[in-house]
């Protein structure tokens, strides 16, 4: 994510956050305090996707949150924090999804941010049709405030009585590229299908998308 036309910041996944001047090639380490990355090498867990946010000054992170109940379960996370003097301070976890899982594998994880709110996805974390349960995060794409605060015109406060407050769009396996379209301000996603399959679409208010 670029902080500006000079510089930007990458995220590692065994949860290296490095900024980068690009017209210098200079490197800086980031210092955080993301306690509960899985840092499962080969893996597809860790500190992964990251957005700064001009509007609010913020960072924004997800990563996978290691359960503190069962080292062995994991789950797609969403924090957010300011960078002061190439430290991460203020930090604060907005979403933990629920259930824990135990694949390491499957996070989804991409940011976008649209009229101060938080589009973030989750990977269905290998559990195949869990993408189907609404009363699930995994196999969705949830949609917040940038504080953390739950839209009160998210689908479960429309005609979606049994949905999670957070979900906006269900039925998606591990949508790892999101962005606003400049053209027409529409949330676009892309999502792995299984042995092909893969598609791009629309972020829809309470689609499934199978």
């Amino acid at each position: 994510t670029f902080l500006d036309t000079k510089n930007l910041l990458v995220t590692e996944k065994n949860g290296g956050l490095i900024r980068i001047n690009i017209e210098s090639g200079d490197k800086k380490i980031i210092q955080h305090d993301i306690k509960h990355i899985p840092y499962l090498g080969g893996h597809q867990g860790g500190l992964l996707d990251v957005y700064f946010n001009g509007d609010d000054s913020f960072v924004y992170f997800t990563y996978s949150h290691k359960s503190l109940k069962n080292n062995k379960l994991s789950s797609s996370a969403i924090a957010r924090g300011n960078l002061t003097d190439n430290k991460i301070i203020n930090l604060e976890t907005l979403l933990v999804a629920k259930p824990p899982l135990p694949a390491k594998k499957h996070y989804g994880s991409r940011i976008s941010i649209k009229d101060k709110h938080l589009f973030v996805s989750f990977g269905e974390r290998d559990e195949g049709m869990i993408a189907q349960d609404p009363t699930k995060h995994p196999g969705s794409i949830i949609r917040i405030k940038t504080n953390g605060e739950i839209p009160k015109d998210n689908p479960k406060f429309i005609d979606k009585k049994n949905w999670l407050p957070e979900i906006y769009t269900i039925g998606v396996r591990n949508p790892q590229g999101m962005t606003v379209s400049p053209h027409d301000e529409k949330v676009y996603f892309s999502n792995h299908g299984p042995r092909g399959g893969d598609h791009i679409g629309i972020a829809e208010a309470g689609a499934n998308y199978g």
